[in-house]
């Protein structure tokens, strides 16, 4: 029963993935959009952005505001850093996952809007690009964990007889 019960969580960490990358997706476009059509400021629009989204970014956001208003004299690529891997670690989401949204931090900060706009279109075209692949072999791979969940458990159970 373990032993099934632990592919069961398998199936179900990879569709709790999808979804976690559905949120980051979406709470970008928030971003983007709080840049693009109301003209906010980075630090403003940021703070935005943690108001209408959902945990675990919704505190990400926050504390990267919280810290930008400090004015500590790290630059953003730092603060993005820090916030991203301390929040990013409660997730489902794989490491290479995780470096397309720490990659983004590399690109923010230091240029004009237009070029904050591009930086966040080609991350949410990575991170969709990333979902596309992954809802294909969804229905795969839980059926996969299921399965081997109970084979190891009936390998287990014959071992102990």
């Amino acid at each position: 029963m373990g032993c099934g019960g632990t592919g069961l969580a398998v199936g179900r960490s990879c569709r709790k993935r999808i979804e976690q990358m559905r949120q980051m997706r979406q709470s970008l476009l928030m971003l983007h959009g709080e840049i693009r059509y109301t003209g906010a400021e980075l630090p403003e629009a940021i703070s935005e952005t943690a108001g209408r989204c959902g945990k675990p970014f919704s505190d990400f956001y926050e504390t990267l505001s919280e810290q930008m208003r400090q004015m500590t004299g790290q630059t953003l690529k730092i603060l993005w850093q820090e916030c991203a891997v301390q929040y990013l670690k409660q997730t489902c989401l794989t490491k290479e996952d995780q470096k397309i949204f720490l990659d983004l931090g590399n690109q923010m900060g230091y240029l004009d809007s237009q070029m904050q706009l591009s930086a966040l279109e080609g991350c949410m075209a990575l991170l969709e690009d990333r979902m596309t692949c992954l809802e294909k072999s969804l229905a795969q791979k839980q059926k996969l964990s299921m399965t081997l969940g109970i084979l190891s458990g009936f390998f287990v159970m014959v071992l102990l007889i």
